[in-house]
């Protein structure tokens, strides 16, 4: 079915896998990962070497997400942050090996088969690997829980000195060519459609990429979503669970405004017809998900971590519309 701007009124774009590249965001993952498991100041017994993690990021991630196998099993659980990626993973192998001293591919290759055989979807999964790794580690749960424990602090804190002060954040690239992304929201922007972002990232680390790359003059300041707001939200609620995807609230939340109350969100009371004319534009399965929840058109692309299970997840579950990459929202004679 071809897409037709003229169906809808607006359109939220996640980011990673669809217009930024995730790569930088696993290789900060992987560093994460590494120095909470082995640093001293944390939960390690030596001290890592900083500049020498930061020649050679990418050797770390293979070796720690297992040739991204690991980062596939997660996605496939419904799980959509790379902070989530870092917990989930430091947790698994904290279960595994509670005195893990030194990195070993057969323990990161245990972690990932794990991980690939937990029956738990996102969110109920964080707080069953949470609840492991304390219990292995000898922690009591509220240390180890996601966002409210002292491991998310300690997470948050390595994965932004990494991302920000060790300067990862300047080596983020565009998933496909620039010019190719400013056609395709040209296009969009001047077929008379609002476009917005719904994403799980941070709003001054995605901003980073908007305004460097001159993208922020195509998406309305209104319907820009962030992490931040997912956190402000659960917090203001005194949320029990997580509302961060597959829950829709960031992609509402993106198509109804930021003014538009978190209550009414969380509480299925929004304006439906909102909902149904707004297009949802992702690369993963708690795209989807939260799409689908909220009867929100789903367009997915296929650049993403795996593509061939994408594809396969997309069609078997009907997406209404399957794009290589956003290039297909195009027509022919651009």
């Amino acid at each position: 079915m071809k897409f037709q701007p003229s169906d809808f009124k607006n359109i939220i774009f996640d980011m990673d896998g669809v217009i930024t590249s995730e790569y930088i965001y696993w290789d900060t993952a992987a560093l994460t990962v590494y120095e909470l498991l082995l640093d001293y100041r944390f939960y390690g017994k030596s001290e890592i070497d900083r500049e020498g993690c930061l020649e050679n990021y990418g050797e770390l991630r293979r070796l720690i997400f297992d040739n991204d196998k690991t980062i596939r099993a997660v996605k496939a659980l419904g799980v959509n942050t790379n902070w989530d990626l870092a917990y989930l993973t430091f947790c698994v192998s904290r279960y595994l090996e509670p005195e893990l001293e030194s990195l070993d591919e057969w323990h990161f290759r245990s972690v990932r088969m794990f991980i690939e055989n937990i029956e738990a979807k996102a969110p109920e999964v964080y707080g069953l690997a949470g609840e492991l790794a304390a219990g292995a580690c000898g922690k009591p749960k509220e240390e180890f829980e996601r966002t409210t424990g002292e491991l998310w602090k300690n997470l948050q804190f390595c994965f932004q000195r990494w991302f920000k002060d060790d300067g990862l954040c300047g080596r983020e690239k565009p998933l496909i060519p620039i010019d190719k992304i400013h056609a395709v929201l040209d296009h969009l922007k001047k077929s008379g459609l609002m476009l917005g972002v719904g994403t799980g990232r941070p709003r001054d680390e995605i901003m980073y990429p908007l305004k460097s790359w001159d993208l922020l003059k195509y998406f309305d300041d209104n319907m820009i979503v962030t992490y931040d707001e997912v956190s402000a939200a659960e917090q203001s609620l005194r949320l029990t669970t997580s509302i961060a995807k597959p829950h829709p609230y960031v992609f509402l939340k993106a198509a109804l405004g930021l003014d538009y109350p978190d209550k009414k969100i969380v509480g299925s009371a929004y304006a439906k017809s909102v909902a149904r004319a707004t297009a949802v534009v992702g690369d993963a399965p708690s795209d989807f998900l939260a799409a689908r929840v909220a009867e929100m058109p789903f367009v997915g692309v296929l650049t993403g971590v795996d593509k061939a299970a994408a594809e396969a997840y997309f069609k078997t579950n009907k997406a209404d519309y399957i794009f290589e990459d956003i290039t297909g929202f195009l027509p022919e004679k651009i």
